[in-house]
């Protein structure tokens, strides 16, 4: 755990004190408990935190996507990357999809400031509901709770000649075909695998 996620921690029954002594309504403390809910519901129902993708990982997948890809960004959190890749890459056909209604929410507030790109779709649901056959690369930037189960849905639905983009996070025991390092402190590397794995 990093140091400043620590001192995050070590803060938190300090702040409850001061915050019990300064009478802030109760009402404060639901909307703060619902908004935390709204936007990170997945980190209690699947362990997966909201991560933003950060530019340069935006650039490389930019680079490495071919011409008219269907991508599903899987967990796509605030839209930040669909939107990045659509001014980037037009010519992407992007499925951003996210079940936690508040990131669902801060997604579609963005695809509607960049002027409704209609090559973008932002859906609230889930992507482990979608066929995963129905698109050319999955991109996911989850954490390591759900990455096996993501090999298995990207193994078992993946069309073949499909890639599988995962940012940082590895899938256990199996090494990625390619990857492309990134500079960040939590973003390492975009790993990427193509289906079907170990036939190519």
């Amino acid at each position: 755990m990093p140091g400043w996620l620590k001192l995050t921690h070590g803060l938190f029954t300090p702040a409850i004190v001061v915050l019990q002594q300064q009478g802030v309504p109760p009402w404060v403390y639901l909307a703060a408990f619902l908004l935390t809910f709204a936007l990170g519901r997945n980190a209690a129902t699947e362990r997966v935190p909201l991560y933003r993708s950060s530019v340069e990982a935006a650039d490389a997948l930019a680079s490495l996507l071919p011409q008219g890809c269907r991508l599903l960004e899987a967990g796509c959190g605030d839209g930040r990357l669909a939107m990045l890749l659509a001014a980037r890459r037009p010519d992407l056909v992007i499925c951003a999809m996210e079940n936690a209604w508040g990131g669902w929410l801060l997604a579609k507030w963005r695809w509607w400031r960049a002027g409704s790109p209609a090559s973008v779709s932002i859906r609230c649901r889930s992507f482990w509901k979608e066929h995963w056959g129905n698109h050319d690369a999955v991109y996911a930037f989850l954490s390591p709770e759900p990455m096996p189960r993501v090999w298995e849905k990207f193994q078992r639905e993946g069309a073949d000649g499909s890639l599988l983009v995962s940012n940082t996070f590895v899938v256990p025991d199996v090494q990625p075909d390619s990857r492309i390092p990134l500079g960040g402190p939590l973003q390492k590397a975009l790993l990427i695998w193509r289906h079907p794995h170990g036939t190519r």
